[in-house]
């Protein structure tokens, strides 16, 4: 019998949701190139699986602007031009900046600070042991779930989608470990500022973010139509792959 007290089973991925996942991560740690065509077929052989859940989930990449599909070649991934950075640059104002005011100005418990200290703590850890992947990976989620406070999904999910295009083709991979240290101080300063619902120096502080932001997509890795490479997904992920 199912009680109200009952816990939620978790829903195994789905192929094309794991193929999903992987690709792009694979986009975000910079292992595939600006312009980098990706064939669904080459992909699908290398995973072992069939081209279906590859092709759909290309296509779902598509949709949120990280990939799109060339005719008769397959996916190619997204060239962020000058005008493209602007963009995300000027919608990340608008939204995220925004955002974080209202979450200020709404004010954040101490239980909420003290979730969101942890997290800022986990990703100065990670930036300790060199673990830039993981630390930037650990970063996303710091904002997240701070975006996420509001409780408002259609926003939690077209912040995401932006920071992705910011950090398409491994574009922070290689920042300097002592760039980052800075950021991560940043975040701590953005834990007191939301403390004491300073709106003004939220929004300093997320503008600054954005700077940098945008500056580093700037240079972001690759150009010109490259095949697909050799390494594409590591293949410890692919082994995780649901059979």
């Amino acid at each position: 019998m199912v009680t109200s007290r009952a816990v939620r089973l978790q829903v195994p991925k789905t192929l094309r949701q794991s193929t999903f996942d992987l690709v792009k991560r694979s986009m975000l740690d910079g292992e595939y190139l600006s312009g980098q065509i990706l064939s669904a077929n080459s992909l699908a052989a290398e995973l072992g699986i069939s081209n279906s859940p590859v092709r759909e989930a290309l296509m779902d990449l598509t949709s949120l602007g990280l990939v799109e599909v060339v005719r008769n070649r397959g996916f190619r991934v997204r060239q962020m031009t000058d005008q493209d950075r602007h963009e995300v640059l000027e919608m990340r104002r608008i939204v995220e900046v925004s955002t974080m005011e209202r979450l200020a100005e709404r004010g954040v418990s101490e239980d909420e600070l003290a979730i969101a200290d942890g997290l800022a703590h986990d990703f100065v850890s990670l930036l300790h042991q060199e673990r830039v992947r993981d630390h930037l990976d650990a970063d996303h989620r710091f904002h997240m779930y701070l975006i996420g406070l509001l409780g408002n999904s259609r926003i939690s999910q077209t912040v995401g989608n932006l920071r992705d295009q910011t950090r398409i083709c491994g574009a922070f991979v290689d920042i300097p470990l002592g760039t980052l240290q800075t950021c991560a101080d940043e975040h701590l300063d953005l834990i007191d500022a939301l403390r004491s619902r300073d709106r003004l120096l939220v929004r300093s502080l997320m503008e600054r973010q954005l700077e940098f932001a945008a500056a580093r997509g700037a240079l972001t890795r690759g150009g010109g139509d490259a095949a697909m490479p050799t390494a594409g997904p590591r293949r410890a992920d692919a082994a995780t792959l649901p059979r």
